[in-house]
C-alpha cells in the first residue's frame, strides 16, 4: 500500500503530517527525534524548571493559603492555561492535605499537559494506587504511556478506563492512536467512530479519522471526514495539511493548493504542493510548483531549493527508469 509510504516521504522532505494525543499531531516511532528536536526540548524544560523556581519565590512570602484556597486557585490557573502557577498551588494543596485525591488528579493532568512526563506519571500511579477503579486515572495512564512508547501498557490502561467509563470519548480517541501506530487501522477506525457518537463533532477525532482512513488507502472517507471536521470548526494547520494531501492522492490539485493556502502563505503552500506531489510520484509537477514557491520569494527557506533538487533527481530517475508515463504527463502546478 502506498499511502503510509507517502506519508513518510513527506515527512522526510518537510511537510508535517499526522494526529497528536493532545492537540491532533500522531507520530509513529518511527519518527525518531533529531538532535535538535531533543535540543529544543531541554531548552523548554530548563525554561519550565526557572519559571516554577521564580514561581516558588514569588509566593513564598505571601500569607499561607488553606488547601482549599489553594485548590481554587490551581483550578482559575489551570482554566486560564498557565499550568506551572496552577501546579504549583496543586502542589501546595496537597501539601496542606495529601488525602485530596481530585486535587492529585488536577495536578497530574497539568503536568501532562505541560509535558512533564515523569512528574505526571508519579501521581497517577499514586492514584492507581489510591482509587484503582477510578476512569480519569487509568485514562491518564494510557495517555502518559502512549506517549512513552509504552503500547502494551498504554493499551491495558485505556481498556480499563473504557470499562470503567465507556462513554468517555478521550479514552476511545487514545486507543485509536495507540491502534494507528500499530497500523490497526480497522481497528483504529471503529474507536474513533465510538469517540464520536459521544462527541460528534470533535475535530481532533475527526483528524485522526480522518488519517486512520488515509493510511488505510481509503481517501475518498479521509476528505470527507477532514471536511467534517473544518466544517465543525478546525483551523489546525495539520487538518489542513492531512486535507491537502488526501486531495492531492485524487488529483484534486487546486483543491489541494488552496486548502494549504488556508493555514500558511503562498510560497509555503506552492512548497507544501510540490511534496506531496513528490510523494504520489508526480515529479514533473513537483518541480513547477517548488519553481513557483522560490518565485514569489527568491529568499524563500532552504527547504524550497532542497525540495526542487531531490525533485529534480526523481525526474531524472524517472526518464531513464521503470515509470516514463510520469514524463509525458503534463507539467503544471494549480
Amino acid at each position: 500500500m502506498r499511502s503510509l509510504q507517502t506519508l513518510r516521504l513527506l515527512l522526510a522532505v518537510g511537510l508535517a503530517v499526522g494526529v497528536a494525543t493532545l492537540t491532533g499531531c500522531w507520530g509513529s516511532k518511527d519518527q525518531a527525534a533529531s538532535s535538535a528536536d531533543l535540543a529544543e526540548y531541554r531548552k523548554v524544560m530548563d525554561e519550565q524548571k526557572q519559571q516554577q523556581e521564580r514561581l516558588e519565590a514569588a509566593t513564598s512570602s505571601t500569607p499561607e493559603l488553606t488547601a482549599e484556597e489553594h485548590e481554587r486557585k490551581g483550578d482559575l490557573d489551570a482554566q486560564a492555561r498557565n499550568y506551572p502557577l496552577a501546579s504549583l498551588h496543586y502542589d501546595k494543596a496537597l501539601k496542606a492535605d495529601p488525602s485530596r485525591n481530585p486535587v492529585r488528579l488536577k495536578l497530574g493532568q497539568v503536568f501532562l499537559q505541560q509535558g512533564l512526563l515523569d512528574q505526571a506519571l508519579t501521581h497517577f500511579q499514586e492514584l492507581r494506587t489510591r482509587e484503582p477503579e477510578s476512569a480519569p486515572v487509568h485514562e491518564g495512564l494510557g495517555q502518559i504511556y502512549l506517549m512513552q512508547g509504552k503500547q502494551a501498557d498504554a493499551e491495558k490502561a485505556l481498556t480499563k478506563a473504557i470499562s470503567l467509563n465507556p462513554a468517555s470519548w478521550q479514552a476511545h480517541n487514545l486507543l485509536g492512536l495507540l491502534y494507528d501506530q500499530q497500523k490497526r487501522h480497522a481497528e483504529a477506525i471503529a474507536s474513533y467512530h465510538t469517540a464520536l457518537t459521544h462527541r460528534s463533532r470533535e475535530p481532533n477525532v475527526l483528524n485522526n479519522l480522518g488519517l486512520a482512513y488515509a493510511l488505510s488507502g481509503n481517501y475518498e472517507a479521509a476528505i470527507d471526514t477532514y471536511e467534517q471536521a473544518v466544517a465543525a470548526g478546525s483551523q489546525s494547520p495539520k487538518l489542513y495539511n492531512n486535507l491537502g494531501i488526501a486531495y492531492v492522492q485524487r488529483r484534486r490539485y487546486t483543491d489541494a493548493l488552496n486548502t494549504f493556502k488556508k493555514s500558511m502563505d503562498e510560497p509555503r503552500a506552492y512548497n507544501n504542493l510540490g511534496v506531496a506531489l513528490l510523494g504520489v510520484n508526480h515529479a514533473k509537477k513537483a518541480v513547477i510548483c517548488f519553481e513557483k514557491a522560490i518565485e514569489l520569494n527568491p529568499q524563500y527557506y532552504e527547504k524550497a531549493s532542497e525540495n526542487l533538487r531531490i525533485a529534480r533527481q526523481a525526474l531524472s530517475n524517472t526518464a531513464t527508469g521503470t515509470a516514463a508515463s510520469n514524463v509525458a504527463e503534463a507539467g503544471s502546478c494549480p
